[in-house]
């Protein structure tokens, strides 16, 4: 855990990434404080360019924007937050159990085979469209979503300590199955999901601007970045800070979140910094000698 730690410290990409979420979350925490009420209409100001007092402009509807950037950060990172412990939750437990029992993952993985044979953005639309708009609909969608891959890698790593020599000595003297899941199978599988949550994080993220954009799941009286680029196709001639501003918003979230999510990968995989190793050595002879050893 300690060489994973000095790992994920040394590695440039996740202290980047890991900087860029720290900002976005101090600045959705800190929204009431530093911006005013999102929902304010004003429109003697709709379509400000910056200046003093709209620093970022303001919007069709006389909003000030960087009140909508900052509550949009507040939606964004917690309804992705929310979907991602939950999908955590539930696909840990079915990639573990499926990794472990023959006969349940041949029931339950072809039906999450199923699952990932449509594209995500469509199956969260049709489940929003069946259950209807609303932050409860949006919640249980994304949280579909994001539970099949996360329950195929666990699987996969359920499934290769279920082979190792320490699980089957723990089977010839009769140690039960809950005992071997818990103690040897299902704490192999956290640093895979980890990596996995993270990616998944980002992935959301761009699933909720996507529903927003569309106009379909949040309510309009929710702040959502989404909303504010749908709103700036009107104006993109006259008004490009009302799609700028929310565009770079989620490029900058969702960037940070990848690269935090490469380097906790490359410092949870032992083979990832060895082949780093091998990358940074100059000389090819040094590079084949210490492959060697």
């Amino acid at each position: 855990m300690k060489s994973n730690l000095k790992a994920l410290l040394k590695n440039p990409s996740a202290m980047i990434g890991a900087g860029i979420i720290t900002v976005v979350v101090l600045l959705a925490l800190l929204a009431p404080l530093l911006g005013g009420d999102p929902n304010f209409v004003d429109p003697v100001n709709r379509l400000k360019s910056p200046r003093a007092e709209f620093p970022l402009g303001t919007d069709d509807l006389g909003r000030d924007m960087w009140t909508i950037l900052l509550y949009g950060a507040q939606t964004a990172l917690g309804i992705a937050g929310l979907c991602t412990v939950l999908a955590v939750v539930v696909g840990y437990v079915i990639g573990i159990l499926c990794g472990y029992f023959p006969k349940l993952d041949a029931i339950v993985m072809r039906v999450i085979d199923g699952m990932m044979s449509f594209p995500n953005i469509i199956l969260v639309m049709s489940l929003v469209g069946v259950l209807g708009r609303g932050l409860g609909p949006v919640v249980f969608g994304l949280t579909v979503v994001l539970i099949p891959p996360i329950a195929r890698v666990v699987r996969s790593a359920a499934l290769s300590v279920k082979s190792t020599a320490m699980v089957e000595s723990a089977r010839a003297i009769g140690a039960k199955d809950s005992w071997i899941l818990t103690r040897y199978v299902a704490p192999e599988a956290v640093s895979v999901l980890i990596v996995q949550a993270t990616m998944g994080f980002a992935a959301t993220v761009l699933s909720i601007a996507a529903l927003s954009f569309l106009g379909i799941g949040l309510p309009p009286d929710v702040p959502s970045w989404g909303a504010s680029l749908s709103a700036a196709q009107k104006y993109i001639a006259v008004a490009w800070w009302i799609g700028v501003f929310p565009g770079v918003a989620i490029l900058v979230t969702v960037l940070g979140l990848i690269l935090f999510g490469d380097g906790l990968r490359d410092a949870m995989d032992p083979r990832a910094r060895r082949i780093a190793k091998l990358a940074k050595l100059k000389s090819p002879a040094k590079v084949a000698t210490k492959a060697g050893n």
